[in-house]
């Protein structure tokens, strides 16, 4: 006996255990809940001749997803069907739902099933969809009072601190350290309380305080109200886009990224200039990377990282908008006589501080690997300040003392990443190390990894190691800033960029350890410096009386 069903894309469970669930953003959420909470409404409420239907398996495995994110009920073996004569709290001897940790706690020893157990099953979902995690989660089950998802909410939402449940892939904090959320993607204060309210009144012990299906639709309605009409203020319309790039004109454009095109701007409002990233989504990439680079930013601020100024997400368009870094990327300045060594010294401060600020995670529950540190995503200031760019590739991964890896498909940009990473999957913070190391080089060398590689015939970091073993490291210094380095700081130097080389990565620096050693350098070379400038005022001026 075969049943056949219209094509479903995913199981909502898909989207909980084994996908991206980032990709649901908070209005993504709160629709698929308000598609199901419709169905069940018909199911208790609105079938032809008074008859209703008990749905008796609610889970997220009995809710299907189309390709656009539309969901539909399914699964329906447990259902019964009550006539329009028959009380709807009957007696059943067909089993009931296999999965435990969506069954109403008050019916576990029976065989009486109203609405309301439909109603507490749709509420351990709304759960899962609020926090990202399924019912029956490790984290909800390990200790001897957590009995599942709904459990842990009702004690959490009696303490106050259910929204510390919430999914993080949806939340950011701001520098103000006030709860907000995220962007176009995660929900404001009002949706989000409107959401848990109903979810926690589905999920109460006694039945006569749950709402019917009725309550839980104009409450759904509610919150994806809240968030519709909620206005995010770094939320730039394209057309003010199109206007401050004079509609992408081609004399504003500066670049061109891994994702899409940069153009030159000047916002109409606050007289701004920005650069604005059109992100190229058209071969179904670039959409995770938006999404990834904009939670990033919002974040993780500091004054060695590219300020985010908006975003646009309109329609097919993909924009994010940053503030403006006049000299450009470093790459450009590698051989340029400008970049003095004391110049050079600072800007390698720069961003190995902002890699500090990323790796440690400072007043976060997270920490970011960049993946694609390289001096073409380091942009200056006027001042020669250096902040860190280019996130769309960057990784959050949650802090743990045990677990201080990621397993993931290795990207990055050639001569920089890390060979243990292509290697093995095995993604690290000393990846970003590694790739660091190769910037210090180039930026002591004067030279880019691929520009080595047509003249040397390998990537910086091979002939760097093969200078190193020859102990010739001091020939590949920038021969127009080499007489003005100390010998001490730039032993220092090539000490510390050369540990960010080493093939076994428990012998690489922190970035901590890095920071450490390059002031150190730069405080060498500052007592250097200043004493030049003494010995050419004592040999220039002229003789006092």
């Amino acid at each position: 006996m075969i049943l056949v069903f219209e094509k479903c894309h995913h199981f909502l469970w898909n989207y909980l255990k084994d996908k991206d669930r980032s990709v649901l953003t908070w209005t993504k959420r709160v629709r698929i809940c308000l598609d199901v909470a419709y169905g069940l409404k018909y199911l208790h409420f609105e079938k032809e001749d008074q008859k209703m239907i008990l749905h008796r398996n609610i889970s997220s495995f009995a809710i299907v997803l189309d390709e656009n994110f539309g969901a539909k009920i399914c699964n329906f073996g447990y259902s019964v069907f009550v006539g329009p004569n028959l009380n709807d709290c009957q007696l059943f001897d067909r089993p009931l739902s296999y999965i435990k940790y969506y069954r109403d706690a008050y019916n576990v020893n029976t065989r009486e099933f109203k609405r309301e157990w439909d109603v507490y099953s749709f509420g351990v979902v709304l759960l899962e969809i609020a926090c990202g995690k399924l019912a029956y989660d490790d984290i909800y089950t390990t200790n001897d009072e957590d009995d599942g998802l709904a459990a842990v909410a009702r004690r959490c939402f009696r303490n106050e601190t259910l929204k510390e449940m919430i999914d993080p892939s949806i939340m950011r904090e701001e520098e103000t350290g006030e709860n907000n959320f995220s962007l176009f993607r995660g929900p404001n204060q009002n949706s989000l309380d409107a959401f848990l309210k109903i979810a926690v009144e589905c999920v109460d012990l006694t039945r006569d305080k749950r709402p019917t299906m009725k309550v839980v639709v104009a409450e759904l309605k509610n919150a994806l109200s809240y968030q519709e009409t909620h206005k995010d203020p770094l939320g730039i319309s394209f057309k003010d886009v199109q206007f401050a790039t004079e509609n992408f004109y081609e004399t504003h454009f500066v670049g061109q990224g891994g994702f899409g095109k940069v153009y030159k701007g000047k916002l109409l409002h606050g007289n701004r200039t920005i650069v604005a990233k059109l992100l190229d989504i058209s071969g179904g990439q670039g959409e995770k990377q938006f999404r990834n680079e904009l939670q990033i930013l919002s974040e993780y601020k500091h004054n060695n990282i590219i300020s985010l100024v908006g975003y646009c997400a309109e329609n097919d368009a993909k924009i994010i908008v940053y503030e403006y870094a006049p000299r450009g990327s470093l790459d450009r300045y590698l051989s340029d006589t400008r970049l003095d060594w004391m110049k050079r010294l600072n800007i390698c401060i720069d961003v190995s501080t902002a890699l500090d600020f990323l790796h440690r995670g400072v007043g976060k529950q997270a920490t970011v690997i960049h993946r694609d540190i390289k001096t073409e995503n380091v942009l200056l200031t006027d001042e020669w300040n250096a902040k860190l760019a280019d996130f769309g590739l960057s990784l959050i991964s949650a802090i743990n003392k045990e677990t201080d890896y990621v397993i993931d498909g290795a990207c990055g940009t050639p001569g920089y990443v890390d060979p243990l990473y292509v290697k093995s999957s095995f993604l690290t913070k000393e990846s970003d190390i590694y790739s660091f190391g190769v910037v210090l080089f180039e930026i002591l060398c004067g030279r880019p990894t691929y520009v080595i590689r047509k003249q040397e015939g390998v990537y910086l970091p091979v002939f760097i190691k093969d200078m190193f073993e020859k102990g010739t490291q001091d020939d590949v210094v920038f021969k127009d800033i080499k007489a003005q380095i100390k010998p001490e700081a730039l032993s220092v130097f090539q000490t510390i960029a050369y540990k960010c080389l080493n093939d076994k990565r428990e012998d690489r620096p922190t970035a901590e350890e890095v920071v450490k050693q390059l002031k150190k350098a730069l405080e060498l070379q500052v007592s250097y410096h200043n004493l030049r400038v003494l010995i050419f005022l004592l040999t220039t001026l002229p003789p006092t009386v």
